[in-house]
């Protein structure tokens, strides 16, 4: 049998989270929504996620927290998710060693293929 995986979505709105509940739920994905990084760190530290999806609203500039989170869980896929994009922002990320930048103006299709294979291993690391 399986074993059930988990993406954990910070964002402060909500507004991914239920624009991603239908596929979630297709794909057999549990999803844990927090709203802050307090809240992102005590769950990480405490519960063992497959994916965290992370909006860059909850981001300094410089993406610090992102090397925060690597280091209570070092092999975690993290998808970043923007509202605009920037060149300094997105080099930041990625500096992070971030599994995915998703730029939310794409649409959902592109997040939830970068999902689909965050959670089944496929892609960076």
């Amino acid at each position: 049998m399986a074993t059930e995986k988990t993406i954990l979505i910070a964002e402060p709105t909500g507004l991914l989270s239920s624009k991603l509940q239908p596929f979630l739920t297709d794909m057999g994905i549990s999803m844990l929504q927090l709203k802050t990084l307090k809240e992102t760190l005590m769950t990480l530290q405490n519960r063992s996620v497959d994916v965290l999806l992370l909006d860059s609203g909850l981001l300094e500039e410089d993406c610090g927290f992102i090397s925060i989170i690597k280091g209570i869980a070092e092999n975690l896929r993290i998808i970043v998710c923007a509202e605009t994009n920037t060149p300094e922002f997105e080099s930041n990320a990625r500096q992070q060693r971030i599994f995915y930048y998703h730029i939310k103006s794409f649409g959902t299709q592109d997040l939830e293929m970068a999902i689909s294979n965050a959670i089944r291993g496929r892609g960076k690391k």
